[in-house]
């Protein structure tokens, strides 16, 4: 089954019809959160593609939405000026886990109307019209409890969870291969149909936005943050490219590693990165920037710095500084202020836990409820 999207034409006959009412029109911050605003619908058909203004500094925040002094696009000497999302109607689905409202994502351009240099759907949007690598398979494992990074749900919780979030994500318009529960590691698991890479980031920020929304209304935990147990494999979200992945390609996914486990907890317990065509990035990660390293990695000519994938955070916020190539494909700028986020990141679990390899009260504490 095709993944449909919703036709302008369609959004207003259901905005005239009563069963729409609400437009929530997105950007994607660097974890691949949405962030943006609600507008009345008849406003949005009134002018779909009207600008919205959002400050640039939800583009670099960090997850807690705490903006710092050190990165160069957005700061006090800047000014924080806005950036202005354009709605891109292709997008535009159904939100079905929350009746009458519709989701768009935007093209994030500067105050000049130019492309926001720090937009990750901007940026997998260049990568893929460069490379077009094909279909991207695309899964999301969730993790499900009482509370935060905590042991599963008993009885019927999980499987009843599981039904409303597939009802939810097919009434989006999402096409899936199956949603199902696995007791064991107490993860939810979205596997959903091939798509384009663009496509496919979007379904997986909207699929991860319904896990969430339906937990809160339901008062339940569900949380992208991706470790329970030190003793489980962690919950990942996993990229198939239509091809398998080169040794060459592999060694520039490892240069990339920080953008497909963004924050300290995704390097406690972790799996290999990569297996044949598939990537294992965090669930934490954005779906935009862990395909946009999956499809520069398939497509960049540059030689990679090192053949070994890094063994921790530092390591891989070093290896994605040392690698010259990534700097021609994502831009000083975003290597300069993803860099800064995570050693940020680094800095703080650093100063605050007293065993690196281990799962802390800190990280419960600062990435248990933001995920």
């Amino acid at each position: 089954m095709a993944s449909e999207r919703l036709t302008l034409d369609q959004l207003r006959s259901a905005i005239e019809e009563g069963s729409i009412d609400t437009v929530r029109v997105c950007i994607a911050d660097h974890y691949g959160m949405l962030r943006g605003r609600r507008l009345v619908g008849e406003v949005f058909a009134a002018d779909p593609q009207g600008l919205q203004a959002y400050c640039d500094g939800a583009l670099i925040w960090d997850v807690h939405c705490d903006i710092f002094e050190t990165t160069d696009y957005s700061n006090f000497r800047t000014g924080y000026p806005d950036v202005f999302a354009r709605p891109d109607l292709p997008s535009l689905i159904r939100c079905g886990w929350s009746p009458g409202s519709t989701l768009v994502m935007t093209e994030v351009l500067t105050p000049h109307g130019e492309r926001s240099p720090l937009d990750p759907r901007g940026l997998l949007r260049i990568f893929a019209d460069k490379i077009q690598p094909g279909p991207i398979a695309a899964s999301l494992e969730l993790r499900a409890g009482e509370g935060a990074l905590t042991a599963g749900w008993n009885g019927d919780e999980a499987p009843a969870f599981a039904q409303r979030w597939r009802e939810g994500i097919e009434l989006s318009g999402i096409a899936l291969e199956r949603v199902a529960w696995d007791s064991d590691r107490a993860v939810l698991r979205a596997e959903l149909e091939p798509a384009a890479p663009l496509v496919a980031a979007d379904q997986l920020v909207a699929v991860r936005s319904a896990a969430r929304e339906i937990g809160l209304v339901d008062g339940l935990t569900v949380t992208a943050m991706p470790l329970v147990d030190e003793s489980q494999r962690p919950a990942r979200m996993l990229l198939e490219a239509a091809q398998p992945l080169s040794a060459e390609a592999t060694a520039r996914l490892n240069d990339m590693a920080l953008l497909c486990r963004p924050l300290p907890l995704d390097w406690v317990g972790a799996e290999p990165l990569t297996s044949g065509a598939e990537l294992a990035a965090s669930p934490q990660a954005s779906p935009y920037l862990a395909i946009a390293a999956l499809v520069s990695a398939i497509g960049a000519p540059p030689a990679a710095t090192a053949e070994q994938a890094p063994s921790g955070y530092s390591e891989a916020a070093d290896q994605f500084d040392a690698a010259t190539w990534t700097r021609e494909w994502f831009g000083e700028m975003f290597v300069h202020d993803t860099l800064e986020l995570a050693r940020r990141e680094a800095t703080m679990r650093r100063d605050a836990a007293s065993d690196l390899g281990k799962l802390s009260d800190w990280d419960i504490e600062r990435y248990g409820e933001v995920g």
